[in-house]
């Protein structure tokens, strides 16, 4: 840049460069309709604007989880860690899925308190074995010592650690929004009740 500047030179990046800005570009956009055609599907599904929300919430933490595995195992985040992230936010959210299809059954005849609580443990097994099963497919990878395999190494990284992660967060995080989102909407219920009252004894 100082030699540019100084003797009045232009310059441009190219070649692989170029190749990498215009991947993550396309990625940028890719991911952006992906999680909005996600958000559709779901709100369309469970005819709520804020269900898809809750379980959209763990991606950033699938994120996070190929971070640290990134760190852990000493490799650099690489457009394949970014492709195997978009794949992660799938089975996280299939996860997710799972659970809150759980707990909204029940909740049709238990206290929400109770249907969040034994909803979780229904499927405390299903959404563990479901991870388990993919993190063990995807352990021998890790290890893997061959030229060949050491550019898919930084992927099994990211499902690997995000599934890890995103695993327990799921049984601990989603149920813990549902309680919020419905402990929010009650009160609105009450205020809306409240105020509906007040006018009555007004007229």
């Amino acid at each position: 840049m100082e030699i540019c500047e100084r003797y009045g030179l232009t310059h441009a990046f190219a070649g692989r460069a170029e190749d990498e800005r215009e991947t993550t570009s396309d990625m940028l956009v890719g991911t952006v309709l992906g999680l909005t055609f996600i958000y559709i599907i779901l709100a369309w599904v469970f005819s709520s604007y804020i269900r898809p929300l809750v379980i959209m919430a763990v991606i950033p933490v699938g994120f996070v989880g190929a971070v640290l595995g990134h760190a852990v195992w000493g490799f650099d985040l690489t457009i394949l860690s970014i492709f195997a992230i978009l794949g992660l936010s799938g089975i996280v959210i299939n996860d997710s899925i799972v659970l809150v299809r759980t707990i909204d059954s029940r909740m049709v005849n238990e206290a929400k308190f109770d249907a969040i609580v034994n909803g979780s443990c229904d499927r405390l097994r299903a959404v563990i074995l479901t991870s388990a099963t993919t993190i063990g497919g995807l352990l021998p990878l890790l290890f893997e010592t061959s030229l060949q395999a050491q550019f898919l190494i930084p992927m099994a990284l990211t499902l690997v650690f995000g599934l890890a992660l995103t695993t327990f967060v799921v049984l601990l995080l989603i149920p813990a929004l549902i309680m919020i989102q419905e402990d929010i909407r009650h009160f609105f219920q009450e205020f809306s009740m409240e105020m509906f009252v007040t006018k009555l004894r007004l007229k």
